[in-house]
């Protein structure tokens, strides 16, 4: 069964959010960690490095259980910090940044149901901007870049775009130019009433691709790629 990792999927979420100019160095050097004291009951982070917009950048992950108030926890830590927190709040977590006089933090916190834990995650870019990456699959021509994520160490590249065309329309197109390029559908998305919805899988060799297509009330339609293996 092909599943989307929920941590890199996350993170993608997360860092969807406005730019940020630059972000407060909420994090010390050395392995410290300026935001987790110790005073938080939260498990110490899982920090990974990844390009986020042809930008380096250090995603820190935190886990906490599920009948914490990580929220709650989370805004009252920034506010000790002295940032003034933006955030949006559902049934399965929050998203938002804190905001410093002259910077800002990105984060998001996850509450799946059935879990029995919820992840926060904190965001910060280390380097000079670049260059985004290219989609290593076809790109939906209707549609504008949001984000994108890529770690060249596994060969991953995921992103998400707006666009004003369905899902259905969405899958049409990918199911044909996947085909053309070469990919193999695994797993189709799924029809209902006769919308195609949800997530296709597609495999070219060693490589694996994730097309997502959901439609939202109130904004723009998102498209996302996951592609893992192989260089980017």
């Amino acid at each position: 069964m092909y599943r989307i990792p929920v941590v890199l999927l996350s993170v993608v979420l997360a860092l969807s959010l406005p730019a940020f100019g630059r972000v407060f160095r909420l994090f010390g050097g050395g392995g410290e960690d300026g935001f987790h004291n110790g005073t938080l009951p939260w498990d110490k982070a899982y920090v990974t490095q990844m390009t986020v917009n042809g930008r380096p950048a250090t995603v820190r992950i935190y886990s906490a259980r599920f009948s914490e108030p990580a929220v709650n926890q989370l805004k009252t830590r920034f506010e000790e910090l002295g940032a003034r927190v933006e955030m949006t709040r559902t049934e399965e977590g929050a998203a938002g940044r804190a905001v410093f006089p002259d910077r800002a933090l990105g984060f998001l916190v996850l509450r799946p149901p059935k879990e029995p834990t919820q992840q926060i995650f904190v965001y910060e870019p280390t380097g000079a901007p670049g260059r985004p990456a290219k989609p290593p699959v076809p790109e939906y021509p209707r549609a504008t870049v949001r984000t994108t994520v890529t770690d060249e160490d596994t060969g991953t590249f995921l992103a998400t775009f707006d666009t004003a065309s369905s899902a259905t329309e969405t899958h049409v197109f990918y199911a044909e130019a996947m085909t053309a390029a070469g990919w193999k559908m695994v797993a189709p998305a799924l029809i209902k009433d006769g919308t195609v919805t949800g997530m296709a899988v597609y495999e070219r060799k060693s490589q694996v691709c994730y097309v997502q297509a959901t439609d939202r009330v109130g904004g723009p339609n998102m498209i996302t790629l996951l592609v893992k293996g192989g260089a980017l």
